[in-house]
């Protein structure tokens, strides 16, 4: 009979799962799973009992679907033979880089372009049962020592799939792609959740923290000073127009607050913007003294319909001044004031002229 009297972990590799050596067992046994561990018995590739961290005394009671599966016998010790994994489900943090270059099309320039990325993943073991059923399926005799490496790989094959889909499908240049790392991060984190809880592997966070492009490839250095030179233009006519803006918006204060002072002015003064045009123009009617400038006075008078009272009896004042001063007679030798009716002069004895 198989005498193995502890079950346990031998040594802190730091891999995601480690297959205990032996196969043949007793109910005896002792089991000792450490902190963030599982413990999971596995025979007849199906995944049985699990067990979380504690120490236990293997008996038919607590391994219930190995002793249905293996028919063992209740009561005493008996043998029975089985694999038994540790699964660590402490969170891991690992880095990632890709192996090979990730060739595709610039989506804005259409130039062919080949780059590298790297980052950082963060993970946990969600479900021990998924993950173990998972890794048998794909290959029975998995190598232990390579499971890290087998989900490494993984990794990468997806990351290269949709980054370059992720960079067609959302037009992002190359010349931008720096900017929108932490967007693409999040979007490929969400893509590769699902794939990974297949194997019962829950992401915590997934960065891309680098982007490596071809500087010395001519072809991408070409559009690259031409995406440049290209930004310079938009940003020049860019200040252009604030520059425009600000000029626009200095003259428009500018007329604002010298209509505020002639507002200002006005009210203090007693009267309106009308008024004063009104004034103005009745001043202006005045100045035509001379006969053949009636007709401009005429408008003027009816320019004046409608404004104050005030305003329209001073223009009257001037306006009738006017047409005395042309009804009055004078000498043209002497500038003698003289009645209508005279043809001599009183004073210099001249013969009034009839000019």
């Amino acid at each position: 009979m198989a005498l193995f009297e502890v079950i346990k972990k031998a040594k802190d590799d730091k891999n995601i799962v480690w297959r205990y050596p032996k196969q043949n067992f007793n109910t005896g046994s002792k089991l000792i799973v450490n902190e963030s561990e599982e413990a999971l018995f596995f025979s007849c590739g199906e995944a049985l009992d699990l067990f979380g961290p504690g120490r236990y005394t293997l008996n038919t009671n607590n391994i219930p679907l190995l002793r249905r599966l293996l028919d063992i016998p209740t009561g005493g010790k008996t043998s029975f033979t089985s694999e038994v994994y540790f699964i660590d489900k402490t969170v891991r943090q690992t880095k990632w880089g890709t192996s090979s270059k990730l060739e595709f099309l610039e989506p804005i320039y259409k130039f062919p372009i080949q780059i590298g990325a790297c980052g950082e993943i963060r993970f946990e073991i969600e479900d021990s049962r998924k993950l173990l059923v998972k890794l048998v399926g794909i290959k029975r005799n998995f190598d232990i020592n390579n499971i890290d490496d087998f989900f490494a790989n993984q990794i990468l094959v997806k990351v290269k799939a949709y980054l370059t889909g992720i960079i067609k499908e959302e037009k992002i240049s190359i010349f931008e792609i720096d900017e929108k790392l932490d967007k693409i991060s999040r979007e490929l984190k969400e893509l590769l959740k699902n794939d990974f809880q297949e194997f019962g592997i829950k992401i915590d966070n997934f960065f891309l923290s680098n982007i490596a492009k071809p500087e010395d490839d001519k072809q991408y250095l070409k559009f690259k000073e031409l995406y440049f030179k290209k930004g310079v233009l938009i940003a020049d006519v860019q200040l252009d127009k604030e520059i425009s803006d600000i000029e626009a918006e200095k003259e428009a204060s500018r007329i604002g607050i010298t209509a505020k002072g002639i507002a200002t002015k006005r009210k203090t003064e007693g009267y309106s913007y009308q008024e004063e045009k009104s004034l103005e123009i009745g001043k202006e009617v005045a100045r035509n003294e001379a006969m053949g400038q009636f007709t401009n006075i005429g408008v003027g008078l009816g320019v004046m319909s409608g404004t104050s009272n005030v305003l329209g009896s001073e223009v009257t004042k001037q306006v009738q001044g006017a047409f005395m001063n042309l009804n009055e007679k004078f000498c043209s030798y002497c500038g003698q004031k003289l009645n209508n009716e005279a043809l001599f002069c009183f004073k210099c004895g001249k013969k009034v002229s009839d000019e």
